[in-house]
């Protein structure tokens, strides 16, 4: 006798276990802002606000009526296909889960109702192959939620999906969007390539829950997404650049997600929707706290999770592992020379005095390394002496009115003469 169970799969990057339905929190990023006539002060503080998580939700789409099972010819060449993959997840599997995803990927390129697998797995198999095949294939989405059969030896025998019908119609145009904006930088170097995503998707998208906001789909096609969406489209668009990037799941203080990517053998995180904060009056801005950061930048605010995996109802296994990310080279701030390790005045009154001779009126943002430092510098150049209104009054010699920003956590100083 067979036992049928129905299950959401839980891998929307929530942090749940399996059956657990996730309510949507909101995430603060507190930015400390002052804003600044230099003779008469009028401090505030502002609070930027980005709301993350996720909610798991069932398909609304109707069940494909094909039951006929599918069959393993395509595996071999499945296979063959992954080998040119880069795939964070499968590489990190045993053998026999290997096995399962590469069934997984035959299914996804010629899907059908019901799936059965090519060797019956037991559940604990079963569910890290799942896993790391829905975060190396943002694509997957659809397969999120399925039904699987034990049979009578207790291991998993087959699997049932929902097929959306218009899935071919979706992935041709997600892919046709996609393609338009990897052709868009098909010469560039990586390191650009990266960072144009990154931009592209912020500019593209706007932070906002909907009914397909755990996928891609939600950020190429509705123009609205939240962080599982931000991630698995960036995932995406590297993957079409044959970058290397895969999707984290983790915690801030609820559910999140962002990006992990290896260049020339060094390992960054990428966290594209708090690249994306919504502020208090409804607009969203684009920043880089975020982009190409280290362990000790990110960790700072975001848990990872350290690849764990819902197995049945509640239980969880570690499977996962992520490399540690050290290099801080390529950091926005860094590449555009304003990233000071500590707090040095005159090299910070350099760099103010350039960007203001470039553009007066522009944003200035640097970023101090040492935290410590960082809170020194914004003592001594916001608060107590307000070291910064020497460094203005070099260029602007009258009165003028100045706003700063403060980003504690990133140790970035944003200053702009308003007028």
């Amino acid at each position: 006798m067979k036992k049928f169970i129905s299950i959401l799969l839980v891998f929307c990057l929530s942090g749940c276990t399996a059956l657990d339905f996730v309510a949507e929190d909101t995430q603060n990023q507190t930015l400390n802002t002052y804003n600044y006539d230099y003779k008469e002060t009028n401090t505030t503080t502002k609070n930027q606000t980005t709301k993350d998580g996720f909610t798991v939700k069932d398909s609304d789409n109707n069940s494909n009526k094909n039951q006929t099972k599918n069959g393993f010819s395509l595996v071999d060449n499945s296979k063959k296909e992954l080998q040119s993959l880069y795939l964070f997840y499968y590489e990190q599997l045993t053998p026999l889960q290997k096995t399962v995803y590469e069934d997984l990927y035959a299914f996804m390129k010629k899907p059908a109702s019901i799936y059965e697998l090519k060797k019956p797995v037991n559940l604990e198999d079963l569910s890290p192959a799942l896993y790391a095949f829905m975060y190396d294939f943002p694509e997957s989405y659809w397969m999120w939620n399925y039904r699987y059969r034990i049979g009578n030896n207790g291991k998993v025998t087959e699997l049932e999906f929902i097929v959306p019908e218009d899935l071919d119609s979706k992935w041709a145009q997600v892919d046709a969007i996609a393609n338009n904006v990897v052709a868009a930088v098909a010469n560039e170097s990586d390191y650009n390539k990266l960072k144009y995503f990154y931009d592209w998707i912020i500019n593209w998208t706007e932070y906002q829950e909907n009914e397909c906001d755990q996928d891609y789909t939600s950020v190429f096609l509705l123009k609205k997404s939240i962080c599982a969406g931000y991630a698995r489209a960036f995932q995406y668009l590297c993957k079409k650049a044959g970058l290397k990037c895969t999707t984290v799941r983790g915690q801030t203080n609820e559910p999140h997600a962002w990006n992990l990517v290896e260049l020339n053998g060094q390992y960054y995180w990428i966290d594209v929707t708090w690249g994306d904060p919504v502020n208090d009056d409804g607009s969203q801005t684009l920043v880089y706290y975020y982009f190409m950061v280290t362990d000790e930048l990110l960790f700072r605010t975001h848990i990872s999770l350290n690849g764990q995996v819902p197995v049945g109802s509640y239980d969880k296994i570690d499977i996962f592992k992520f490399p540690q990310c050290t290099d801080n080279s390529l950091s926005y701030y860094v590449q555009n020379g304003a990233y000071f390790p500590t707090y040095d005045y005159y090299a910070i009154r350099n760099y103010v005095l350039q960007k203001l001779y470039e553009n007066p009126y522009q944003e200035i943002s640097f970023q101090i390394g040492d935290q410590a430092s960082f809170q020194y510098a914004v003592e001594e150049l916001l608060k107590n002496n307000r070291y910064i209104t020497n460094i203005f009054s070099e260029y602007f010699p009258g009165r003028y009115y100045y706003n700063a920003i403060t980003k504690d956590d990133a140790g970035v100083i944003t200053v702009q003469i308003v007028s």
